[in-house]
């Protein structure tokens, strides 16, 4: 998968039901082999597809946080790796600051150990 610019590899599953998941599968599967009319399935296959529509959103939603945590961390990956350079800078210009400094010191003085 390709996001924000950059190859991602992606990978789901195996999933596992949990035990409620696993008591509404059987009770509807149940329901739907003991069906005889019509009318009885009426209920079962929308308890189903409200069950699935919720499914859905709730997946929809942990897809887009989880989109959403990648982008805040690659921003923030961005954000250290500048204040670590502009940390470098400054240590890099307060090392020639002190150069400077010294250099003055010994031209001051005709001699640079008194």
């Amino acid at each position: 998968m390709i996001y924000n610019g950059r190859k991602r590899i992606v990978a789901m599953g195996p999933f596992e039901h949990s035990a409620e998941r696993e008591f509404a599968l059987t009770v509807n599967t149940r329901a739907i082999n003991e069906c005889s009319d019509l009318s009885q399935l009426k209920p079962v296959t929308l308890n189903l597809l409200q069950g699935w529509s919720s499914l859905q959103t709730a997946f929809q939603k942990l897809v887009l946080e989880n989109l959403q945590l990648r982008q805040a961390l690659s921003i923030q990956a961005a954000d250290l790796k500048a204040a670590e350079e502009i940390m470098n800078q400054a240590s890099d210009t307060i090392e020639q600051m002190q150069r400077e400094r010294q250099s003055l010191k010994a031209k001051r003085r005709p001699w640079p150990f008194g």
